[in-house]
């Protein structure tokens, strides 16, 4: 059911932007692709500064629960490697995570460490977004006509995030593996891998939960080298759209980017969002009355992008492991605290 539901929504993504494709003209985005020459390059550097940005949250995230902390670079190289399995496997962003973990493991760090850092630094990046999502909303304000109803749905988007995050901060006021374990078990379901590393997973919750209260610095400087990795995001269609000539205002940027993430998310489990992140970028496009064959180009070079990232991540996590399966075989058996 699960594999027939995620074929029916990249099918219906895929065949919504070719639609899109159509309307605008084949002709018109190739020469659109075409006008930007030697500039073409530009395209995927903001997208580079998210990757400093956000590894930079990543390394503010290894607080007082750990007397060592690895090396930027390494931090860099490890979470290119984990956002290529992101941004290719429809896990909901599991398996990147869990390779991160694997990966500083294998450079001696304990898995509880690991996983501290990377589930914190995962919350405080979603906490970012959320914030970025709310700036969307309110630069949407100032840019679409007040009797727009994306508006009313933008806003609507946002206080559902605000709660999407509230709820995450609850479980982990309680402790998020052991708010799962308690479900599981009113449901009758056991997990043996959950069971056999409980004492590892109660450690996990207590250094979660203590780096949110007790190291609020860095949990504020955390969160905001995210939010600035999600300003850089929204860099990366200001620049594009001005060099088509597009005089696009910033907040108009922000906005737009802001709900393409929403949009992505929504196809968290199709691979790589196909089809979804496209025509979430095109009925964008169109809702601030921007031109159709711009908004189709710079959806088609975004995924461009993507795809160069992930091939540069590729290399990376072959140079690691031998292959993709065994890697993520070795992540699932030893990303556990330990």
């Amino acid at each position: 059911m699960k594999t027939a539901l995620k074929c029916i929504v990249l099918a219906l993504g895929l065949g919504l932007f070719g639609w899109f494709i159509h309307r605008a003209g084949p002709a018109e985005i190739f020469a659109n692709v075409s006008s930007l020459g030697w500039w073409m390059p530009v395209v995927v550097l903001p997208y580079f500064l998210v990757y400093v940005m956000d590894t930079l949250g990543w390394y503010l995230a290894f607080g007082s629960y750990t007397m060592v902390r690895p090396p930027y670079l390494t931090l860099f190289r490890v979470r290119w490697a984990g956002e290529s399995i992101n941004n290719v496997i429809p896990s909901g962003y599991v398996g990147g995570e869990a390779l991160k973990v694997y990966l500083l493991r294998k450079r001696g760090f304990s898995g509880l460490t690991a996983g501290t850092s990377v589930v914190a630094s995962k919350t405080c990046q979603i906490l970012a977004q959320v914030f970025f999502i709310g700036l969307g909303a309110l630069a949407a304000m100032t840019r679409l006509p007040a009797e727009s109803g994306a508006r009313t749905g933008m806003m609507l988007i946002t206080v559902v995030a605000l709660g999407l995050v509230g709820l995450i901060f609850l479980l982990q006021r309680r402790g998020m593996f052991s708010s799962l374990r308690g479900l599981l078990a009113r449901l009758s379901i056991r997990i043996q891998a959950l069971e056999a590393n409980r004492p590892g997973l109660r450690k996990l919750d207590d250094q979660i939960y203590g780096f949110y209260h007790r190291d609020r610095r860095r949990f504020f400087q955390t969160t905001g080298a995210f939010l600035l990795g999600w300003l850089c995001d929204a860099l990366e269609i200001y620049v594009v759209c001005h060099l088509f000539g597009l005089p696009l205002a910033w907040t108009e940027a922000v906005a737009i980017e802001s709900f393409i993430s929403v949009a992505k998310a929504l196809g968290i489990f199709v691979p790589g969002a196909l089809g979804v992140q496209e025509s979430g970028v095109v009925l964008l496009f169109e809702t601030f009355g921007l031109p159709t064959p711009i908004a189709v180009t710079y959806a088609i070079l975004r995924r461009g992008r993507e795809l160069f990232y992930v091939l540069i991540g590729g290399a990376l996590l072959y140079s690691e492991e031998a292959s993709f399966k065994r890697v993520l075989d070795h992540a699932a058996k030893e990303s556990l605290p330990g």
